[in-house]
């Protein structure tokens, strides 16, 4: 995701990220029962960044941000994404799709994490903490995050960020603080000229995988070095970067989001792993560190690959849905669900008709702006919403999305298990 490879002009079918389009430019209001102690961060409930009239009560940075801002803004003609027209409209889709999560619930007080002025996650306009991994272990909430900030650097490229990846952690999943003994994890030595950016994370006896992309900026044609890496820890805390997974690829792999049960164990299928990748690839593996790809020959619509989830309803241990970040029926960016199988986990069952979750033009948080008061435009991403987190813990479904791309904000979903019948 906010990958800078592909251009702003391909058709649907093979939809653009956020970062690619700013490449190209030049990017049930019930409440989660609030603890006693709510985050500082909040948003008024009525606040509305844009007047009545499509004026602004301030200025963008430039022109130029302010004109971003407006394309990625909800649009049926722009974002329709690769649906089909005629899909249904259902006055429940969640009731009608017995297979998919929802409906989610926004926490009150989000966003629950935000940058931090002057640390390595300290952020920059369009970018943030966002796109982690969640972890509950000893009832302890991981949270491995993408951290942005402006480059650090000499820039020989036109990408004027990058990232690296920490951790915060939290005994409600709510109020987090910031790990700054071990975080930020990878840039160091030699790796400090990469960008590390959207994590995956499974455990699978005992050992914690960890998969991000690696990108070198001004050399992004190298798969050598370009595209997905793996780390393992025992702890979340400390990790040894493994190194590149598809070295050999003609194509750029990243985004890869491994098979993983409510508990974010991974999830074997015919005795392998199952990895599914951005531009239709899947792989597969025997023990989580040597992956082989290939082009899945069915489309699954909905964009970016964000999580994959399977064994999640004991009446249906073969359900699998994949999770997905792009253009959904006008949204710039929301999220959307794909319903497959384990006894063909590549051929799409069906899928929901609208989003899942996406931005709400009452959260300035998720439409491009500051959670403070006056709302100041810290970002180009309007009517955004994508993720990598998603848990079951105290029998609810987690999920951690960014808004705006800046922040990471927290919904809910109760968890349904059918009755055997």
């Amino acid at each position: 995701m906010k990958d800078i490879y592909r251009s702003a002009t391909q058709a649907t079918r093979s939809l653009p990220s956020r970062r690619s389009f700013l490449q190209a430019a030049g990017a049930s209001v019930a409440l989660l029962a609030s603890s006693s102690s709510a985050p500082a961060q909040q948003a008024p409930a009525s606040a509305d960044p844009q007047r009545a009239d499509g004026t602004f009560a301030w200025q963008f940075p430039s022109a130029d941000k302010k004109k971003q801002w407006e394309e990625y803004s909800f649009s049926i003609d722009r974002w329709w994404g690769d649906f089909p027209k005629d899909l249904p409209d259902a006055m429940d889709m969640f009731a009608d799709n017995q297979w998919s999560i929802g409906p989610f619930t926004k926490f009150a007080s989000n966003p629950v994490l935000a940058p931090t002025p002057g640390a390595w996650d300290q952020g920059h306009f369009g970018g943030g903490v966002h796109n982690g991994s969640i972890i509950v272990k000893d009832n302890i909430f991981y949270y491995v995050y993408r951290g942005e900030r402006g480059i650090d650097i000499p820039q020989i490229s036109e990408v004027d960020y990058i990232c690296d990846i920490g951790v915060a952690t939290s005994t409600d999943g709510i109020h987090f603080k910031k790990d700054t003994a071990h975080s930020p994890f990878f840039r160091k030595g030699e790796d400090r000229q990469y960008s590390y950016e959207d994590v995956n994370i499974v455990s699978y006896e005992g050992t914690y995988y960890l998969f991000c992309n690696q990108w070198l900026w001004g050399k992004q044609g190298d798969n050598r070095i370009n595209g997905m890496i793996v780390a393992t820890s025992k702890d979340l805390l400390n990790w040894k970067k493994i190194g590149m997974l598809f070295p050999d690829a003609k194509t750029t792999h990243r985004n890869g989001v491994v098979l993983q049960n409510p508990h974010n164990e991974a999830v074997k299928v015919n005795g392998k792993f199952v990895m599914y990748i951005d531009d239709g690839l899947v792989a597969y593996s025997s023990d989580l560190l040597h992956w082989e790809s290939h082009k899945n020959p069915n489309q699954l619509p909905g964009g970016e690959t964000c999580f994959a989830l399977g064994e999640y309803d004991p009446t249906k241990p073969d359900d699998i849905i994949l999770f997905t970040g792009g253009a959904h029926t006008g949204h710039f960016y929301g999220i959307g669900e794909i319903h497959l199988s384990k006894a063909d986990p590549e051929k799409p069952l069906g899928w929901l008709p609208r989003a899942a979750l996406f931005a709400e033009k009452k959260y300035p948080y998720e439409n491009g702006f500051t959670v403070e008061a006056p709302h100041a435009p810290i970002s180009y991403f309007a009517d955004c919403v994508f993720f990598n987190a998603l848990t079951q813990h105290n029998g609810k479904w987690w999920v951690y999305y960014g808004g705006s791309e800046y922040y990471t904000c927290l919904a809910t979903a109760p968890v349904r298990h059918h009755k055997v019948t």
